[in-house]
């Protein structure tokens, strides 16, 4: 008898099944109308769709380089030796511009290091990472000495203290799409430095002797580079790949 009731409910109603009912509330609540019940389904379909395509961070035309190097989906094996460095001849360009030719002794500058991919190709580059990227800047005299370095070799480890010993290191690979280009901002400082045994517990070993400023630099026009950790690159011995130069003239 219950069901017989439900039934002349239903016929009443225009024959309407329970799963287009709630449809019919939604329209009622928003005071709207469809007249035509397959652009009700198809809005019902669009409104549920599928799930946002996620940007890969390890690819793309405009790349902000030391975030992407930090993503661990951008993570690689690391090379093998018998890898052969690719030749980036016309298909690499990377350069290091200054905000500022000109900076006081002990002044700032920020260098703007641009990789740009100039193939009509993605452009696969690699990158040691131990933990984290290290991008440190070398700073270089008119005789082509170092002029950022203490004199002398390092100091030697307090006694009891065992050796230095880097970690092992991990790599990461990105892909900059053709006429794209990745980019980092690096500090520089017009001063020099000498060995700072007090930091040693707290400086990785990858980052090599600890060091600390020790004034300002002397007037003159220098050379400085930011040693990239790229690798699997061919380039000759003054880097010309993976350590972009600039000068910059402190006066």
């Amino acid at each position: 008898m219950r069901r017989t009731i439900l039934l002349l409910v239903a016929l009443s109603c225009g024959g309407q099944s329970a799963e287009t009912k709630p449809k019919q509330a939604t329209n009622t609540d928003t005071e709207t109308t469809s007249s035509d019940d397959s652009s009700g389904a198809d809005a019902g379909a669009s409104s549920e769709g599928t799930p946002p395509v996620k940007k890969d961070p390890c690819t793309g035309f405009e790349m902000d380089l030391g975030n992407a190097l930090m993503q661990a989906p951008c993570e690689a094996p690391n090379p093998k030796a018998e890898e052969k460095p690719v030749d980036m001849k016309g298909k690499l360009v990377v350069s290091l511009v200054p905000s500022s030719a000109t900076v006081s002794p002990g002044g700032h500058a920020d260098l703007a290091l641009t990789l740009s991919n100039k193939s009509n190709a993605p452009l696969a580059l690699f990158f040691t990472i131990d933990p984290t990227p290290r991008f440190p800047t070398e700073t270089y005299d008119k005789k082509g000495k170092r002029a950022d370095m203490p004199p002398g070799n390092p100091p030697p480890l307090p006694k009891g203290m065992a050796p230095r010993e880097a970690t092992s290191h991990e790599t990461a690979r990105i892909t900059i799409v053709p006429n794209g280009t990745a980019k980092l901002t690096v500090p520089w400082d017009a001063v020099k430095t000498r060995w700072a045994p007090e930091k040693l517990k707290g400086t990785p070993p990858e980052e090599g002797y600890p060091r600390k400023h020790a004034g300002p630099l002397a007037r003159g026009t220098y050379t400085v580079k930011v040693a990239m950790p790229l690798v699997l690159v061919f380039e000759g011995m003054d880097r010309e790949v993976s350590a972009p130069k600039t000068t910059i003239t402190v006066k």
